[in-house]
């Protein structure tokens, strides 16, 4: 009994020392952004999650500010909401939230989506329409940079679907790795195209290379989580854990909520929702067309996101195979991705069409 509880105080000693190595390094990259900012230009995207209330907890510790909040919702039942307005008061931050329903964000912001990014993926794309929202308001707002939340679940296993692995943790950390190598975040290019710069610490190099010395046992556990602020605590599996006990806010032990779920907008990914704008004779139809061409089309809501793609980058003089999309191919059928045939070298996800897995 007695080596038991002497190796359990060893493992809490030196979970305390990563904790707080943790802190440490998040500060130190929260202070590059702040040195290369200007406070009075410098907003932050709030969900009122775990990553984005960090931050702000980060900031107050260094005695960083920030000129506003700014919160994108489709309705006021969205999970979002009553988490960044609670973050946002008790950091005394101006908050600006922008109430707007799911088809104001696909009208005003789905095609130039679509065309910065090159790609009809849903999830991308549902996400991204949020991000552009939020993106507008700053520019509006004359302000010139927005810091985000962009890399802490990739780094510290916040998706489920990175809950597995709990008898092989070596591969776990493998595919973590291997998965922040080769990362990319539409925050930047939607920031860009508002005349923004985006500026995330968990992108942070420094950051970065003590956060992939992490192992699956500091990051995945079961841990009490709310769905809902001051809600009931239920025994769940969680990521995050480190960054969740390294900072202690209103959001720590909030559910994970994608952009799409926090914001409202993961509606859009019904049929139901596209009654009106899609008929069911007519999906089957263009499905079954674009099948033929190469395409496969899962939804109604996917295959809006194909036609404003297709828009722009379908046919060009400077087309190769009829398509003319920045740094990719499109093989012949039965090539490259199983989605959409263009090519994807190794990748097991395609950034163009969202097949998972895309290999043939």
């Amino acid at each position: 009994m007695a080596l038991v509880e002497e190796g359990e105080e060893v493992e809490a000693a030196a979970s305390t020392v990563l904790t707080h190595t943790a802190r440490t390094e998040f500060l130190g990259a929260m202070s590059r952004i702040a040195a290369c900012t200007d406070p009075a230009k410098r907003a932050i995207i709030l969900s009122g999650g775990v990553d984005t209330s960090a931050i702000l907890a980060a900031a107050r510790e260094l005695g960083i500010t920030f000129s506003c909040a700014v919160t994108v919702i489709t309705g006021e039942d969205s999970p979002d909401r009553a988490f960044a307005q609670a973050v946002a008061l008790e950091h005394g931050l101006e908050h600006h939230i922008v109430r707007v329903t799911s088809s104001e964000l696909i009208e005003c912001y789905l095609p130039a989506c679509v065309r910065e990014l090159a790609t009809f993926d849903g999830m991308t794309l549902r996400n991204s329409l949020v991000i552009a929202a939020a993106m507008r308001k700053v520019r509006e707002l004359g302000l010139l940079h927005a810091v985000v939340g962009d890399g802490a679940d990739e780094l510290f296993g916040g998706y489920s679907f990175m809950w597995g692995s709990a008898d092989d943790p070596a591969a776990w950390q493998e595919k973590r790795d291997k998965m922040c190598r080769q990362w990319t975040f539409a925050t930047s290019a939607l920031a860009a195209a508002e005349g923004l710069t985006s500026h995330s610490p968990f992108c942070d190099p420094d950051f970065v290379a003590f956060a992939l010395t992490t192992r699956r046992e500091d990051c995945i556990g079961v841990r009490p989580i709310r769905l809902v602020l001051k809600g009931p605590a239920v025994e769940h599996e969680t990521g995050k854990l480190i960054l969740r006990e390294a900072f202690d806010t209103l959001a720590s032990w909030r559910r994970k909520d994608p952009i799409e779920v926090g914001s409202g907008i993961t509606i859009i990914t019904h049929d139901a929702f596209w009654a009106e704008i899609v008929g069911d004779a007519e999906f089957e139809t263009a499905r079954t067309e674009a099948e033929q061409r190469g395409f496969r089309l899962t939804s109604k809501e996917h295959l809006v996101n194909f036609r404003a793609f297709e828009v722009s980058f379908g046919s060009s003089s400077n087309a190769t195979n009829g398509w003319a999309l920045p740094a990719k191919v499109r093989l012949a059928l039965g090539q490259g991705c199983v989605g959409c045939c263009f090519e994807i070298g190794e990748a097991t996800f395609c950034n163009v069409c969202g097949a998972y897995p895309a290999q043939r």
